[in-house]
């Protein structure tokens, strides 16, 4: 299967609508992946995915309001 980070995204927001969890992954050795896997020499992976069930609740993350980190420039 052919993952661009689009159908990634896709493929996690499915997953959390049908109660799975998801983790990407995006540092790994991609050399070592295709070994190991033996993925064909046309293909080349992006991204990992885990997906399952989570074993506890996620942690709570604060994120600030977008109105303070963000800058908008209007040209009119």
């Amino acid at each position: 299967m052919i993952l661009f980070h689009g159908t990634a995204l896709q493929l996690m927001l499915i997953a959390k609508d049908r109660g799975y969890d998801t983790v990407p992954m995006g540092g790994f050795d991609k050399d070592k992946f295709v070994k190991m896997f033996n993925v064909s020499d046309r293909l080349f992976p992006i991204v990992l995915i885990s997906l399952g069930k989570a074993a506890a609740p996620a942690f709570n993350t604060t994120r600030l309001p977008l109105e303070d980190v963000l800058i908008y420039f209007s040209n009119t």
